[in-house]
């Protein structure tokens, strides 16, 4: 079963549900988005408590490495101005072998260099 890792933008829209796609997992930077949203202490518990039933998929150096050397190679484009959690997400996918997803444009350009699949619920 493949790997997913799910971005904020498809949690939000309910992309959540999709298991039939795979292994739905996340990484530190979408949990930590995803709480970012939380409106008081209980939403933030219940929420964290939800994101507890996801995979998670590290992030280590090796990751926050080849998020700054997509980074470099689309700079070389004019293509760099991507948000720092989405170069982030898109190294973690290409580290674990996992695909997006996603609504988000960013990803469908960090998958040409990440290699992963990009999919949208």
């Amino acid at each position: 079963m493949a790997l997913i890792l799910l971005d904020k933008s498809a949690w939000v829209r309910g992309g959540a549900e999709l298991v039939e796609l795979g292994d739905l997992c996340m990484c530190a930077i979408t949990r930590m988005e995803i709480l970012h949203s939380a409106r008081s202490a209980t939403d933030f518990d219940v929420l964290e408590q939800d994101l507890g039933a996801y995979r998670d998929l590290r992030i280590d150096h090796a990751t926050i490495e080849a998020a700054e050397a997509a980074q470099r190679e689309l700079a070389a484009t004019g293509e760099h101005r991507i948000p720092l959690p989405d170069l982030i997400i898109g190294a973690c996918a290409q580290q674990h072998g996992a695909d997006v997803l996603h609504v988000d444009r960013h990803f469908d350009l960090l998958a040409t260099k990440f290699g992963f699949r990009s999919i949208r619920p």
